[in-house]
């Protein structure tokens, strides 16, 4: 077997599996270890998976604070936010995460009929005032300042007394079998809350976040309805999480 298709194997076993053992890789690809062992140093150099102690992992989602990159203004979020407005119906009642995609969404939704946006974003919150075909509930709580939203106990208290016809979350690392994870675990919490009160789950998520884990799972893969994502996402990573049950919508290019 040459190289490249060594670590192309390597990798969809990684998708499929979430870890992979130098030594099962020898006998199934039937190269010694060493060799084993080089294609896994190479593929982390080429930061395509993290190399440990035996094996390999997903790569580690990289880690920014939302109040850091709250302003930034990114095309692909606001084209994936836009491709999950017309899952939004009249009279619903809606859940919109915090995060820069949320954001985009919560600045593009429509005038043209009534619902109810709830939110745990100040930053959403206050993107809507001025929407008077919108209802909007602010969730309580003690408000993180670094991922600028309400978490933690009274704020999961709160949404289990609402039922969601449709949520919105935000990405932050989703992989076909580790879930949906996030770096915060009083975070992960409350969207997990939120996913428990929600009759559909949709993920917004651009390339760049899948196929990646982060440390708290908020979900496993097949708790997700909907994937929002964009065409550069990798193809067998949207066919692994297809067979979760995850109905993949694709932005405009």
């Amino acid at each position: 077997m040459l190289q490249q298709e060594r670590h192309e194997k390597i990798l969809d076993l990684i998708s499929q599996l979430g870890r992979v053992y130098a030594a099962g890789l020898s006998q199934s690809l039937q190269v010694s270890e060493d060799t084993i062992r080089r294609d896994l140093k190479q593929l982390d150099e080429l930061k395509k998976l993290r190399r440990v102690h035996g094996g390999a992992l997903p790569l580690q989602q990289e880690f920014q604070e939302y109040r850091d990159r709250q302003d930034e203004v990114d095309p692909l979020k606001k084209r994936v936010a836009l491709a999950a407005i017309p899952f939004i119906k009249a009279h619903q009642t809606i859940l919109i995460d915090s995060g820069t995609t949320c954001l985009q969404l919560a600045m593009n939704l429509p005038t043209d009929f009534n619902f109810t946006v709830v939110t745990p974003s100040p930053l959403v919150a206050t993107k809507l005032m001025h929407h008077n075909n919108i209802e909007l509930i602010l969730l309580g709580g003690k408000v993180s300042k670094s991922a600028v939203m309400a978490l933690g106990a009274t704020t999961n208290a709160m949404l289990r007394k609402i039922h969601f016809d449709v949520c919105f979350l935000g990405v932050y690392a989703l992989h076909p079998s580790q879930g949906l994870t996030i770096n915060r675990l009083d975070e992960a919490e409350t969207l997990a809350a939120i996913i428990e009160q929600s009759e559909l789950v949709i993920s917004l998520g651009s390339s760049l976040k899948l196929g990646k884990v982060g440390t708290y799972k908020i979900c496993n893969s097949n708790k997700l309805d909907v994937l929002v994502t964009d065409s550069e996402s990798n193809p067998k990573v949207l066919k692994l999480l297809q067979t979760k049950g995850v109905k993949i919508t694709l932005c405009a290019d």
